[in-house]
């Protein structure tokens, strides 16, 4: 009896241990990136309806300096379409609507809505472009008159494409089948039988002492906060706020049947024919290991909600910067789960002459590279492609991990006369792209309806000021009545327009000029957070 308690002690005293060793492992993984100031956010990780981990890192606030908490609430962007798709087809099994309705029912004049069904735009197959910009979402009546001017980008049912818009229709007619507005549906169907009190709609408007301030770049002595969306935008694609702790509700209350009937639950998340989404749930191989899920990002926040089925896992991951490293440890988190092998980001710091050399307008044969080294960090952003931050493995020698794990390097090489102005881009040990540098700021202009060559451009061209090159600007500058925003190298890569507070951020709002001749001033004293004047003459 005393020998048969013994062993029962030590594998009971093994399981704990190795419960502990890998919540060490994922807490010393995560340290890893926030001592780099590469993670800002908080995470859970459950097993088996039981929690492994869960903490916060960072702040919630840089003003404040308040810190995050596992009660913090993000914006969750496309992790949205789950809720959006769940709903839909809880009203499919409640006779309000079918999968099979096509488009035309709900708009008859809609191109092509014969050939539209529902069961498209859940599954992203309808052709209809991803053309949701904040100028063409304020309302169901601009959005719906916008796109259906757009040409469609495969016919109905014969591709697969990841749409916004699809959701914004799905969103519109959840409202009308329902007869309560997509919200409001949403809180009914999903949100009160779960108890998921922190989780709802208005993130900008919203008072609560655990909303997170988003960031585009965030460091202990620099930010950049991001635009925050009006509600309108982005409607039932995008609009959610939630925190781990709710959406870890929603995956247990999902997986317990309390939402979707089992059929209904399993065919949700069978992929569709032959790709790789089903009905709002996005299938990704990740260290071997199937996962089911919806990621979502945006100005200042990205979010990761993944489940391994087989397992009987889930990961959240939520983040108010957004910095691509959360796709990163998630993955890392999955391979310390699998028992896996994994590395560690070291921390290379840039020399200050370096962050000076390195910066600038990079041209290739194909594209532009917008390089800014700044407070130990080298940002990078390339024509039509996301923003991301590297890591450092010398002052000349940068990487990134894609998301199939391949890893490319970003090296800076030296020209004739000795200046690192030759960026090769490597991947697998073959320089896949080359770029030269061109000029040591962005090219920065002024572009919009209120300048004589309108949103199209050639831009008004910003030039540095003869005492203090930091301070770019244009002199009597006639405007009409209108909007401005400023861009680099007269493209719309590298933009930035207005939030709340009038300060300069990437997506922001349009600027609202009156007709007269101005001084234009574009301060870049702080790279990260430059700021404008607009001095009207008499």
């Amino acid at each position: 009896m005393l020998k048969n308690l013994f062993f029962i002690l030590i594998i009971l005293s093994a399981v704990k241990i190795q419960s502990q060793t890998k919540e060490e492992k994922i807490n010393t993984l995560v340290n890893a990136y926030t001592n780099l100031d590469r993670f800002n956010g908080s995470i859970l990780v459950a097993g088996k309806g039981k929690i492994i981990f869960e903490k916060s890192f960072g702040i919630q606030d840089f003003q404040t300096k308040e810190k995050n908490t596992n009660q913090s609430i993000y914006r969750i962007y496309s992790t949205t379409k789950t809720f959006t798709a769940t709903t839909a087809l809880l009203l499919n099994e409640e006779g309000k609507l079918s999968l099979n309705d096509k488009l035309s029912k709900y708009y008859p004049d809609f191109p092509k809505g014969d050939s539209i069904t529902i069961e498209n735009l859940i599954t992203h197959t309808s052709g209809i472009p991803n053309d949701t910009g904040p100028e063409n979402t304020k309302n169901e009546a601009v959005f719906m008159k916008s796109i259906s001017q757009q040409p469609f980008v495969f016919s109905p049912g014969k591709g697969w494409g990841y749409s916004n818009s699809n959701y914004y229709i799905l969103g519109y007619i959840i409202t009308k089948v329902s007869g309560m507005p997509y919200p409001k549906t949403i809180q009914h169907y999903i949100l009160d039988p779960l108890g998921m009190k922190n989780t709802g709609f208005g993130f900008k408007d919203l008072k609560d002492k655990n909303k997170t301030t988003g960031y585009e770049y965030l460091s202990p002595h620099n930010y950049r906060e991001a635009v925050v969306y009006d509600y309108d935008h982005p409607h039932a694609a995008g609009a959610m706020y939630s925190t781990v702790e709710d959406l870890y509700k929603f995956e247990q209350g999902i997986k317990a049947y309390k939402i979707l009937k089992k059929e209904t639950l399993k065919k949700a998340q069978t992929p569709f024919k032959t790709y790789d989404f089903g009905y709002g749930w996005h299938r990704q191989i990740i260290k071997g290991r199937t996962t089911i899920g919806h990621d979502g990002a945006g100005p200042g926040f990205i979010s990761r909600f993944l489940t391994i089925p087989d397992e009987d896992i889930a990961i959240i991951v939520l983040s108010n910067n957004r910095d691509n490293s959360v796709f990163e440890i998630t993955d890392k988190i999955i391979a310390i789960l699998a028992g896996e092998t994994y590395d560690l980001p070291k921390k290379v710091n840039i020399e200050a002459k370096y962050e000076k050399d390195l910066t600038g307008l990079y041209q290739s044969k194909s594209s532009s590279f917008y390089i800014l080294a700044n407070d130990n960090v080298l940002n990078f952003k390339e024509t039509n492609e996301a923003e991301a931050t590297l890591f450092t493995e010398s002052n000349t020698k940068f990487y990134v991990n894609n998301q199939i794990g391949d890893r490319i390097y970003f090296e800076f090489k030296p020209d004739s006369n000795g200046k690192n102005s030759v960026l090769n881009i490597i991947t697998k040990d073959k320089i896949v792209k080359e770029a030269k540098k061109i000029d040591n700021n962005f090219l920065w202009g002024v572009t919009g309806s209120a300048t004589a060559n309108g949103w199209n451009g050639p831009d008004i061209k910003l030039v540095p000021n003869e005492k203090n090159k930091d301070i770019l600007e244009a002199r009597n500058i006639p405007l009409k009545s209108g909007q401005i925003k400023f861009r680099g190298n007269n493209e719309w890569t590298l933009d930035l327009g207005i939030n709340d507070s009038n300060q300069l951020v990437q997506y922001g709002r349009n600027i609202n000029v009156e007709a007269g001749t101005y001084d234009i001033i574009f301060d870049t004293t702080n790279p990260i957070r430059p700021s404008y004047q607009l001095i009207k003459k008499k």
